[in-house]
């Protein structure tokens, strides 16, 4: 068990039961002494400026907002180092994201997606009120932000219905009335990384602002890559944003952006651990990267088998680039406010994975997707009148997604003399040939909602909300096997569908002109290609009570449900344990029924706040994606899960110059119901899901989820010491703790990471105005290490039978200097 502690920015580490010790004292510390000493403070004394947030789709204060919520602030952002959503996690108790070889997970409350590029997202992610629904979408670097908030729980009234687990709202800044600018620069020294970044905003006239800004980043990389003798991985990303602002009328303000950017990574950061020696067959006693360098002498490289910053890849790359371009329109009507928000946004990647993961000439996958959106949505709130106020709008999406990718079996593969040693000439047949996927959703969503606030009393108000969506979605896949330049496969190669079905489990439409061969495994593992289409209207609501007891107390309690949209599976290769491909093809709706009760309180005068949440979560038919072995994700819904927890957070102007940050959360996640797990290389199968007689499920009922903490918490101290002729020093100090945790999705006991913690500095000089700062940041200060993501290597057990893991790890130790101009 532990707790999150957390510094703006600073990392370092402590290990065992002190760790935890002293996490949990000094967020105790922090968060009781507003209870007690502070209550005594004189309300004249220093005070916490108010965070102005968005949550409830109205300006209010983050002490107002009866919804457990976190708030990251665009200086915060700044002064951190806090490159994109992934570096949030270790501010928010309870959010995590993590980046695998081919996508995104993002979990809140222990609830997220998995790997499958046809999933929608349970944290849903917004910017200015527009949708962002693919999961590679969040790995965008983050730019000129007011302010980043992480909602806890389902909130699929306001938001919609992809955000069944909670949201990530994001908000741009805003173009300024008088002139403003700010350049930054940082260079860090461990890892040889570059920040470029600035911002022009003001008037052009009395009615016309405008803002621009942009950012660029290049990062050599933090593992070297012994096969090729190179750093990775290797980022290079930058981000353009213009905004115009203009008074149509003075009641009516129109707002254009243009959002480009591109995000580009080479390379992975990605080492292979826990090889065993193969108990069978024609390797018994040997590891798997002994098999591939001893047996099919490939790069000694592949020996690295050890957690060391050293990897062995032949090369992978990431080319992202996503663009966003919205109108949003606000009138003021009397005394209501009438918001329209247009927006159109496509996005896509292309991608080159060498998914065996090691330096050996194995097989690797490319991955292309485009995704284009357009949305439209409108919405009038009332008045704050003395007895109630609303907010009803409607909503429309609709969107084109197509995906590729490509198992590629290179001419020099080690799976052309290893199949040929099990069935003589099968290699051959798939020497220099891909497996080449399509798979597409054109989807439509309409929705329309409603929130409603009865102030009952002066102190007392009843909420109740309510969305209705219909989502209708016409899904198709298909997968040929063809020669590795995307051709027909030639005449002495026909047969190679049958090694690719009986090798790997692979289906295709080249089995059907196979004769009998192709027949049965067209009937084992499923006919392509395969279409769906799904129509499904769905109520989502939501009722809460909120207690004023006086200024400083605000209790509230809270019912909601909601959902995420099943969907088309994009990734598996067969029809599973299902009957069919059709069946296998079309995954359920995600759903969710939380209970919360909730404080949000104030202490003398202003100088300390207290926020406390209780949550009690019912999840059924959770969509899950695991790993299938070989070469394939599954995709299914894991029955049920309920997952109940405590989340606390807090913050005291402890005096004029120090501020004290924390919070922490507990967390408990189990299945009641998941009877279709993947098994990990090695494991006893126990459930025989398709009823033939023999098991090849896992039961993992009465499981945790990957990547959920029993416990987490952050702290945080925020210095500003004035000194001579106007000039200040600043410091950030703050530590991040979480309690173990599985970091792969079949519960593999060889990939649990241990509890850590990690600390963060930053010292920074500079004028009292802000004109200008140099600051030293540092990150990770003990080095720590941490496996956030890992499952079986691909092949090593299934086609050659010996136990191996890939993982992958965090970067360890930065050091940067900052130089901040500001005018």
């Amino acid at each position: 068990m532990g707790i999150s502690l957390n510094f703006k920015g600073f990392n370092a580490s402590l290990k065992g039961p002190m760790s935890a010790v002293l996490a949990v004292s000094l967020t105790v510390v922090a968060l009781s002494l507003p209870v007690s000493a502070l209550a005594q403070q004189d309300s004249a004394g220093a005070l916490l400026e108010e965070i102005i947030v968005t949550a409830a789709y109205r300006a209010q204060g983050l002490q107002d907002v009866p919804v457990s919520v976190s708030a990251v602030t665009g200086d915060m952002i700044l002064e951190a180092g806090i490159q994109k959503a992934e570096d949030i996690q270790f501010l928010v108790p309870n959010f995590s994201l993590t980046e695998t070889g081919i996508s995104t997970n993002t979990f809140i409350r222990g609830i997220g997606s998995g790997i499958n590029q046809g999933f929608e997202q349970s944290v849903g992610t917004y910017i200015d009120g527009v949708f962002f629904g693919r999961a590679q979408q969040i790995r965008a670097p983050f730019l000129d932000l007011e302010r980043v908030e992480v909602l806890r729980g389902p909130q699929s009234i306001l938001f919609g219905k992809n955000s069944v687990a909670g949201a990530l709202n994001i908000t741009t800044a805003k173009p300024t009335d008088s002139f403003e600018g700010r350049f930054l620069a940082s260079t860090e020294f461990e890892d040889s990384e570059t920040i470029v970044e600035g911002m022009l905003s003001g008037p052009f006239s009395d009615n016309v602002r405008a803002r621009l800004a942009a950012r660029s980043r290049n990062l050599d990389g933090y593992m070297q890559n012994a096969t090729l003798g190179r750093d990775e991985p290797n980022r290079e990303d930058w981000v353009v944003r213009g905004t115009l602002e203009f008074d149509v009328t003075p009641e009516l303000t129109a707002t254009i952006k243009a959002d480009i950017a591109e995000f580009d990574v080479t390379g992975r950061h990605i080492e292979i651990i826990n090889e065993q020696p193969a108990a069978a067959g024609p390797f018994t006693g040997l590891e798997y990267n002994q098999i591939l360098s001893l047996v099919f002498g490939q790069d000694a490289s592949v020996a690295n088998v050890v957690q060391d910053d050293i990897r062995s890849s032949n090369g992978d790359f990431s080319f992202n680039e996503s663009a966003s371009y919205s109108l949003t329109l606000d009138w003021s009507i009397g005394e209501y406010e009438l918001k329209s928000i247009s927006a159109f946004s496509t996005f896509e990647y292309d991608e080159f994975c060498d998914c065996d993961f090691t330096g050996a000439t194995v097989f690797g996958a490319a991955l292309q997707e485009q995704y284009d959106q357009f949305n439209q949505e409108i919405r009038l709130s009332s008045p704050l009148w003395d007895n109630y106020d609303y907010i009803v709008g409607a909503y429309y999406q609709t969107s084109d997604h197509d995906f590729f990718d490509q198992i590629i079996v290179p001419i020099d593969s080690v799976l052309v003399p290893a199949i040929n040693g099990a069935s003589p000439g099968a290699g051959d047949l798939v020497a220099g040939t891909q497996a080449a996927r399509t798979a597409t959703v054109d989807a439509d969503v309409l929705s329309a909602f409603a929130q409603f606030n009865w102030h009952a009393s002066d102190r007392f108000s009843v909420q109740l909300g309510g969305r209705i969506t219909s989502d209708k979605r016409d899904g198709f896949r298909s997968l040929t096997i063809e020669d590795d330049s995307g051709n027909p496969l030639p005449a002495l190669q026909v047969g190679a569908p049958i090694v690719y079905a009986d090798a790997f489990g692979i289906t295709s439409t080249n089995l059907a002109a196979l004769g009998p061969a192709g027949a049965f495994f067209i009937s084992t593992l499923g006919v392509l290609p395969v279409s769906g289409t799904r129509d499904k209207t769905k109520f989502s609501s939501e009722l809460k009570g909120v207690w004023n007891i006086n200024d400083d107390t605000m209790l509230y309690a809270s019912w909601s449900n909601g959902f995420k949209s099943g969907g088309f599976d994009f990734r598996a290769n067969n029809r599973g344990v299902f009957p069919d491909m059709a069946t296998s093809f079309e995954f359920d709706d995600e759903e969710a029924s939380n209970y919360e009760l909730g404080g949000k309180f104030k202490f003398a005068g202003g100088a300390a706040e207290l926020n406390v949440a209780a949550f009690f979560t019912d999840f059924e038919d959770l969509q899950i994606s695991i790993f299938d072995g070989t070469l394939g994700f599954n995709v299914g819904n894991a029955a049920t899960a309920e997952i109940m927890g405590l989340e606390v957070d807090g913050r005291w102007a402890a005096t004029d110059y120090l501020t004290i940050s924390g919070g922490f959360a507990v967390t408990d996640f189990e299945f009641t119901d998941f009877r279709n797990g993947q098994c990990y290389f090695g494991q006893t199968p126990n459930v025989d899901l398709d009823g033939d007689g023999t098991d090849e499920l896992c039961d993992y009922t009465g499981n945790s989820n990957q990547l959920v903490s029993d416990f987490q918490g952050n702290l945080s101290f925020d210095f500003a010491f004035p000194i001579a002729a106007d000039m200040e020093l600043t410091a950030l100090f703050g530590v991040f703790y979480t309690s173990e945790y599985d970091a792969s999705a079949t519960f593999d006991p060889g990939l649990v990471q241990d509890g850590y913690s990690k600390f963060n500095a930053r010292f920074g000089y500079g004028p009292a105005s802000g004109n200008w700062e140099i600051a030293l940041l540092g990150k990770n200060l003990s080095d720590e290490k941490v496996l956030q993501f890992g499952g079986d290597t691909p092949l090593a057990g299934s086609t050659f039978g010996a136990k191996s893991n890939y993982a992958f790890y965090s970067r360890g130790r930065t050091l940067s200097l900052q130089g901040m101009f500001r005018f």
